[in-house]
């Protein structure tokens, strides 16, 4: 039998979020390449042509003796990144699978994120987001903040919908620098209903990173022959046979997956499928290789 990630052993056990979130932070930053790469929010060190008025001493020589042209070497990071989480708290966010609810498994994410994003100097910011409420803490850098923010993560009660206006965030848009979006959630409510929160998002011309966290058994159907399931945000309650409707509910939730991912991809715009019953670590690190290729 696979033996189940030590974070997640971790994170039911009740270990304080912060402790866990750098306990995790620190073995994934010695996994990671120690040489030029990207970060959470800073970009790929790039080369372009020498174009007169630039500096001299910025030329890369090694690359005039490999292609006989001028080449400057841009920074490898942009000072003014912000790195804004959004947190679904709607009700279905209290999905549970062994122990662990779907929030606590994004919270622990967003968690990881922020403080990798917060190491390496970047502005980090947070919506907690429902129907009937928004939770917020303003961009800023250094570790009091971090510490506001993992305090906020911890102190959160799910319920409603995610909602259909986006009122609470267009109040404070940063329309001017740029920033990274990363939206922590199970992305169950309907295309439709994130609408207006992906045109937002692409028209202040930010990267947005979706991040889906869907349980095994959801994805799956891998459950007892008879079980009752309910839907969190309106208890409604069905008796179900898994052997009779896994076929069925297998190809509408493959097709609803492909539909969304149809609507949500752009080219600032990508969604990462997590799964609740991975290591934290493992699934972080494929999403920022992948993200390095985008």
């Amino acid at each position: 039998m696979e033996r189940e990630p030590e974070e997640l052993d971790l994170l039911r056990s009740g270990v304080d979020l912060g402790l866990l979130a750098k306990h995790i932070v620190d073995g994934f930053m010695i996994g990671m390449h120690k040489g030029t790469r990207r970060g959470i929010g800073s970009e790929f060190s790039q080369y372009r042509s020498y174009q007169p008025g630039d500096d001299i001493r910025q030329i890369d020589w090694k690359m005039f003796a490999r292609s006989d042209r001028y080449y400057i070497k841009e920074s490898e990071t942009e000072s003014s990144v912000t790195v804004r989480f959004f947190l679904d708290m709607s009700a279905s966010m209290k999905y549970e699978e062994n122990g662990i609810s779907r929030f606590q498994y994004a919270s622990l994410v967003t968690a990881v994120l922020g403080t990798i994003a917060s190491q390496q100097g970047d502005a980090i910011a947070l919506h907690l987001v429902n129907n009937s409420e928004h939770k917020s803490l303003t961009e800023k850098r250094g570790k009091s903040h971090l510490n506001r923010f993992i305090h906020l993560l911890e102190n959160t009660e799910c319920r409603g919908h995610w909602p259909e206006s986006t009122d609470w965030l267009t109040n404070n848009l940063n329309t001017h620098d740029r920033e990274l979006w990363i939206v922590c959630s199970d992305l169950l409510d309907g295309e439709k209903r994130w609408e207006t929160f992906i045109q937002l998002s692409k028209s202040v011309g930010h990267e947005i990173q979706f991040l889906q966290i869907l349980g095994h058994d959801e994805l799956h159907l891998e459950l007892e022959e008879a079980v009752t399931v309910e839907d969190p945000e309106s208890h409604a309650k069905k008796n179900i046979r898994t052997s009779s409707v896994r076929k069925e509910y297998l190809k509408n939730l493959h097709a609803y997956l492909e539909e969304l991912k149809s609507g949500l991809m752009s080219p600032r715009t990508n969604l990462f499928l997590m799964e609740m019953n991975q290591s934290i670590r493992d699934a972080l690190f494929e999403f920022l290789k992948l993200r390095e290729r985008l």
